[in-house]
């Protein structure tokens, strides 16, 4: 937090950047960066990378905070788009590897549309009101220069990890 590439919205990727050794290596470095840390998903923006892609990934046996998450294998996300279906929001307590320390209660919408490329330059294309949507949500914010903090309605609510009660 307090970098200033974190603050501005990250370049698309070019067709011509689709499957090439630089991409395979920014892939890994935000594999490795994500697993080392313990997160479930990350932005390229995170590891001082101005592109428009992000990895999710978490698998229920790994991540003791959160109950009844479920699976998803690595999905490598490049110049995602969504749109939110209906108006309903859940607030959930987030945290983040770019504000370590601290967790804070997010208002998001829960079920969302969404579309972006794979590594390969593939079209994917699905709906989701699950922990993937609000992760995907959280790091297309990263893209555009959003913190969760900023997003937060109640700051009062932003709290040091270990003062959090768990989910």
């Amino acid at each position: 937090m307090g970098h200033p590439l974190l603050l501005n919205r990250a370049d698309e990727l070019k067709e011509c950047e689709f499957n090439t050794t630089e991409l395979k290596e920014l892939i890994q470095d935000l594999q490795d960066t994500q697993h080392h840390h313990g997160g479930i998903g990350i932005a390229a923006p995170q590891i001082g990378v101005s592109k428009r892609i992000l990895l999710i990934e978490f698998y229920q046996k790994d991540i003791t905070r959160y109950d009844d998450m479920g699976d998803c294998p690595l999905k490598v996300i490049i110049n995602p788009e969504i749109n939110h279906i209906g108006s309903t929001e859940s607030v959930f307590n987030e945290g983040c590897l770019s504000v370590p320390g601290l967790r804070g209660e997010v208002s998001r919408p829960i079920s969302i549309a969404y579309k972006y490329y794979d590594e390969f330059g593939v079209l994917h294309e699905g709906q989701d009101d699950g922990i993937f949507a609000r992760v995907l949500q959280h790091e297309i914010d990263h893209l555009d220069g959003i913190l969760y903090p900023m997003r937060m309605q109640d700051i009062s609510k932003l709290a040091f990890v270990d003062a959090v009660p768990s989910e």
